[in-house]
């Protein structure tokens, strides 16, 4: 049995209310790369790049996304930001939330959030997203929102090279397409975008969290610090606890659950 990445069943599937192009390639380097290329070149709100594989897939902090062919799913969704409801600086949020609520729909085992943008399922991480802005430099104004999501479908663990085996996992739901998930992500994120419900949004994700009540280390300024992750708050900002009892709020980096299968 194929499971073929077809525009036109992705399409019979999205929100009929959105304006959804959708664009399938067999390959690119990047999703993320192209549809800031077509952001540029004047692509409208809501354009969609799908590739069935990705040369130089691309996660946070210029790692990268390891994105065999005919088993995960890559995509990036561009969207002007006069045209969504809510404030740019939630959409990982929100794409974290939408890719939970279809992974929880469609498998068992729960799909969690590990702060700010993962998405793990048996302590494996399964999903990465990355939102990135195209300027207007001469406006000096932001012009275009690309939200990337990379989700590992069905690929095996002996497929995913080096170490990464032992880090990332992959979904394999029963019975579904990868056009079908990528329709339902579609749809809840656009739900959520257009919803403009950031409390309920925040609770959502703090209900999704993996990190919430547990031991993190990170790195601020420079200086590793040990603490437990106590709150989401409603900026999306995780807030910890030090052992000394002073509170740091953190507004984006790195945080490790002291276990290696955390650190990416």
């Amino acid at each position: 049995m194929t499971d073929n990445i077809i525009k036109e069943e992705i399409t019979s599937l999205v929100n009929k209310k959105s304006s959804f192009n959708i664009i399938v390639l067999k390959t690119i380097n990047s999703t993320n790369s192209y549809a800031k290329y077509l952001a540029k070149s004047g692509s409208p709100h809501e354009t969609v790049v799908i590739a069935d594989s990705q040369t130089e897939g691309r996660g946070r902090l210029g790692r990268e996304f390891f994105s065999p062919e005919g088993t995960g799913i890559y995509m990036s969704i561009l969207l002007k930001p006069e045209k969504i409801a809510i404030p740019m600086s939630f959409l990982t949020v929100a794409a974290g939330v939408a890719v939970c609520r279809v992974l929880n729909n469609i498998s068992k085992t729960p799909a969690e959030i590990k702060w700010v943008n993962d998405i793990f399922m048996c302590q494996k991480k399964v999903c990465g997203i990355l939102a990135e802005i195209t300027n207007d430099s001469i406006k000096g104004t932001i012009d275009n929102i690309i939200v990337g999501i990379g989700l590992n479908v069905t690929t095996p663990d002996q497929v995913f090279p080096g170490k990464l085996g032992n880090v990332a996992g992959s979904v394999f739901p029963e019975n579904i397409s990868r056009n079908e998930i990528i329709a339902y992500i579609i749809n809840e994120l656009r739900t959520i975008y257009i919803e403009n419900n950031i409390q309920k949004l925040i609770d959502e994700y703090k209900a999704y969290s993996l990190v919430l009540n547990k031991r993190i280390n990170f790195t601020k300024n420079g200086e590793t610090f040990t603490g437990t992750a106590i709150d989401i708050n409603m900026e999306g900002n995780l807030i910890a606890r030090l052992e000394n009892g002073e509170k740091v709020v953190l507004k984006s980096g790195e945080i490790s659950l002291g276990s290696e299968n955390f650190t990416n």
